[in-house]
């Protein structure tokens, strides 16, 4: 009997698992690490402009919108008719008093000056050479001498002396009415071109003041009738005019401080002193002046901004600075990290600074800048505070 064969079996097959483990851990490892980079780079931002609530002192104030006005303002308007051919100026320039901003041409007049100037020239030329009965005068004076000496020597009768003197000043008044009215042709004449001149002069529009083209209202080439608006020039010096709701107009008087901060340099407040008060109001704004008490060179008509006159205080209350607050009322505050959306209650408010109710607590951070950016449930890992 022959002994037993001996069988070599395979080890037994492992699982799919068991085969994949490192493949597994790695990509557990690269997800994590995606997380972690997405967490990282995208549900976070690197830093946040913060400033945290204290206490101090808030004020309330009389707001409004300001826009950087001319002293002066004065609408240049043609005063005669014609085309406008050219201007000499442009929008914004600064001009003089009585340079010429614009000119105007009139084809009529222009036809009327020439035929005044021709008309002119040849009457001056007939008062030159004198009146036309010159002639005929001067002989009268030869043939009354004549005569004379005849009478005198009794060669001629009297009656005839007598008719030569009367011929004669009767040619005497009419070389005189003839000379008049020579000299009054040109005069007529003259006066006729002057005025015709000084309507062309007319055409000449001039600044009224020293100042700057603020619009230009007429192109070249339009034709324009008398009193049509051409221009608005504005005083070199400037003032801040304000408008302010007619609820809190009562509150304003006559030099009050105001802080006025202009658009164009949004890190710069201007105080300024309460000139006027309107007394009329337009939709229920009224216009308030202002003077800058430390007036600014590159200060431009037109330029806008805001202004807050301070009629109130309340001391050692929450504050945080305006620019934190949102749509009235709105607040991104920081927590551990973490962005929050918080709705307070606002108290005393100036441009700078406001006084929180409710809804934020002494210590705080609140976002200052840039939020858009930020959204709740968003981490900020780094805080740059900002003294407020």
């Amino acid at each position: 009997m022959s002994p037993p064969r001996t069988v070599n079996r395979l080890p037994p097959r492992r699982g799919f698992f068991a085969r994949t483990w490192i493949l597994w851990v790695f990509l557990a490892i690269a997800a994590a690490a995606g997380g972690a980079y997405y967490y990282y780079n995208y549900a976070t931002i690197a830093s946040a402009e913060v400033a945290y609530v204290k206490r101090g002192n808030a004020l309330t104030s009389v707001y409004g919108t300001v826009n950087v006005d001319p002293v002066e303002q004065i609408i240049v308007h043609t005063r005669g008719s014609g085309q406008l051919s050219a201007w000499k100026v442009n929008q914004g320039q600064v001009v003089k008093k009585d340079q010429v901003l614009a000119e105007m041409t009139d084809d009529t007049l222009l036809r009327q000056i020439d035929s005044a100037q021709s008309n002119l020239a040849q009457a001056k030329i007939r008062q030159s050479l004198g009146p036309p009965s010159a002639g005929d005068l001067k002989n009268a004076e030869i043939e009354v001498d004549k005569v004379k000496k005849l009478v005198d020597a009794q060669n001629l009768a009297q009656v005839e002396y007598d008719k030569a003197k009367n011929l004669l000043a009767e040619l005497r008044d009419k070389v005189q009415n003839e000379q008049l009215a020579l000299d009054s042709d040109v005069d007529t004449l003259q006066r006729l071109l002057d005025g015709l001149l000084a309507t062309q002069k007319q055409n000449l529009l001039l600044s009224p003041i020293d100042g700057i083209v603020l619009n230009i209202y007429a192109n070249p080439g339009e034709f324009l009738p008398p009193q049509t608006q051409l221009c608005k020039i504005g005083s070199a010096a400037n003032q801040i005019v304000a408008n302010v709701n007619e609820e809190d107009i009562g509150n304003l008087k006559k030099g009050m401080k105001a802080e006025i901060r202009l658009y164009a340099f949004p890190d710069q407040n201007l105080p300024g002193t309460l000139l006027a008060v309107g007394n009329t109001a337009v939709n229920q704004a009224y216009p308030v002046s202002f003077s800058l008490d430390n007036p600014m060179a590159s200060l431009l008509p037109g330029m806008t901004g805001e202004m807050n006159v301070v009629i109130g205080e309340h001391k050692n209350v929450l504050t945080i600075p305006t620019r934190a607050i949102r749509h009235g009322f709105v607040v991104l505050r920081v927590v551990n990290g973490v962005v929050e959306e918080v709705h307070c209650t606002i108290g005393f408010k100036t441009l700078e600074t406001s006084e929180i109710l409710a809804g934020l607590n002494e210590g705080d951070a609140v976002i200052l800048s840039n939020q858009d950016l930020y959204k709740p449930g968003m981490h900020v890992r780094e805080l740059n505070a900002k003294d407020n």
